[in-house]
């Protein structure tokens, strides 16, 4: 077991150093920063000492002797990437020449040989560690009944004398064995017998408790792995998606925090959800020097542990406050699926060298999944905002305004009764003679010059709406009459002034009417409504309140 669990940190030792070698030549090659050759000095080093203790530790594996030459092989790969790419490249950079993209490529190829060998390898000495954990078992079953034939012989030789202290020997024996033939057959929640003394066979009963845990502990993680799965992607909004994803972290590892960074459209990180204290909080918080870390680590394309956050951690306000909060280690996981990284998910605990190398492993296996439910999230509500715009003008269109007419109508009947807000509805002026005249294509081109009029007229909080064919619809929180009339004939006038062709001149009738105690949604479209119709009796191009003053 000892050896198959060398070979494997042997393994990732030597994937290691070729990584950083890598990293480094990258760097270089890119920077021209001869800091860089440092950590590809270094790892040459790391290779020739990981190699050695491999080529020691893989001889005389009695189960498969060949696997010596698949490590021989492995090395001679990482080797060859050196000579013929890492080594080369780095000169011809030094001495001013340029690396091509050709050169690029087929160093990546013979460094992604290396990798998927290395993959190989790594899978193989998982199932030799298996295996020998199994024989190990299995021997350990043996033996466990060997010495229960054993000591059954000797009560039976000895049953008055040692009566007493065989069946104290005897039992958890027994008992052990039981649980064991549970084991075998599946039923992990077989109790282990209680037994104090410090002897062997007390040590045995404390590994197989140990053993047991642990089962238990793989379990409980599939459990919960398939529980996430399954609530993640029926995730109706990405808030959900970060609310379950980092619950089902929180559960699968345990920690006093847990968190979810992306970048925002400006490109900047920022902390999108966290957990802490059982508290899920949705909250853009902007990182500041924070950020420069998060980069470093992006750029790495590794995941990180920092056991101990009084040797190194991020600087920053924020990591400052966590820190004189108690974390003491993190975890820092990338949230990538296949070759696109978009954030990180971060794990904190109030104590050192909390977060093991499986833990690492488990949430990496997890990560394309969490960025799936994402991106589905994404893609959602965008489906959503499609079906609530008009496609034509960008607006909002009358399917959303209804919804949040009646919204508002709550709203204002909840809140002080001074409060009001105002409803315009406006129709563009002999439209049908207007798309006879100059045609439907020119007709669609004053809509839309109309709508973005009245996005740049109104404020952020008012709702322009595309209420059907030429006729729209602004709703104005907190805006009485008065104030809804000011902004209608504001409207108008900059539409009659800045008509989207000197061909011609475009103009619009408004009708403004304010929502008042008692009145429903239909109530105040239809007031709105005879508003804008007397408006177009009188003439066209004004504006009309109702009731009209």
């Amino acid at each position: 077991m000892r050896q198959s669990a060398d070979l494997r940190i042997q393994l990732l030792n030597l994937e290691k150093a070729l990584v950083d070698q890598e990293t480094g030549q990258r760097g270089f090659l890119l920077s021209k920063d001869s800091q860089f050759l440092k950590p590809f000095d270094q790892g040459t080093e790391d290779y020739i000492r990981a190699s050695e203790a491999l080529l020691k530790n893989s001889e005389n594996i009695e189960e498969n002797p060949n696997i010596h030459q698949d490590i021989v092989r492995l090395i001679e790969t990482g080797q060859r990437w050196k000579v013929e790419y890492g080594d080369p490249q780095v000169r011809k950079v030094m001495a001013g020449g340029t690396i091509t993209e050709k050169e690029l490529l087929r160093g990546k190829q013979s460094f992604d040989t290396f990798r998927d060998q290395e993959a190989e390898l790594m899978k193989y000495v998982e199932v030799l560690r298996d295996d020998r954990r199994e024989d190990m078992l299995n021997r350990l079953y043996y033996l466990f009944a060997i010495i229960g034939a054993i000591f059954i012989g000797i009560q039976f030789f000895m049953l008055y004398v040692l009566q007493s202290g065989l069946t104290r020997i005897t039992r958890p024996i027994i008992e052990l064995d039981d649980a064991v033939s549970s084991y075998q057959s599946g039923h992990i929640q077989a109790k282990l017998p209680q037994y104090t003394e410090q002897n062997e066979i007390g040590r045995l009963i404390s590994k197989f408790e140990m053993m047991s845990d642990e089962m238990k502990k793989e379990r409980r993680t599939i459990k919960e792995t398939y529980r996430m799965i399954n609530m993640v992607n029926q995730a109706r909004n990405l808030e959900e998606v970060y609310r379950i994803s980092l619950e089902s972290v929180a559960a699968l590892i345990p920690c006093d925090r847990v968190s979810i960074i992306t970048q925002n459209d400006s490109r900047h990180f920022s902390i999108k959800a966290f957990i802490q204290s059982g508290m899920f909080t949705h909250k853009d918080i902007p990182l500041t020097r924070e950020a420069i870390d998060i980069y470093d680590l992006l750029r790495s394309g590794f995941s990180m542990v920092h056991a101990d956050w009084t040797t190194y951690r991020a600087e920053g306000p924020i990591t400052d406050q966590l820190y004189e909060n108690g974390i003491r280690s993190s975890m820092h996981i990338i949230l990538r699926k296949e070759t696109r990284v978009v954030g990180l998910l971060n794990l904190f605990a109030t104590t050192v060298n909390h977060f093991s190398l499986q833990d690492k492993e488990q949430l990496e296996l997890l990560s394309p999944m969490i960025v799936t439910a994402m991106d589905n999230a994404v893609e959602t509500n965008r489906i959503q905002e499609m079906a609530l715009h008009d496609a034509l003008t960008g607006l909002w269109n009358r399917r959303y305004f209804e919804v949040v007419l009646e919204k508002l109508i709550k709203q204002y009947k909840q809140e002080d009764p001074s409060t009001t807000f105002s409803l315009i509805l406006l129709d563009v002026d002999r439209f049908k003679v207007f798309n006879d005249t100059w045609g439907h294509s020119e007709g669609d081109l004053v809509l839309k010059h109309l709508a973005k009029l009245l996005e740049f007229q109104v404020r952020p909080s008012d709702i322009p709406v595309r209420y059907g064919g030429e006729e729209f619809a602004i709703l104005l929180p907190h805006t009485p009459n008065r104030g809804g009339v000011e902004v209608a004939e504001r409207i108008r006038k900059q539409l009659e002034i800045e008509s989207p062709s000197r061909k011609y001149t475009v103009t619009a009738s408004f009708g403004v009417a304010e929502w008042q105690e008692g009145l429903t949604a239909a109530e105040l479209i239809e007031a709105a409504d005879q508003a804008l119709y007397q408006a177009k009796e009188a003439g066209r191009n004004q504006v009309i309140a109702y009731p009209k003053s």
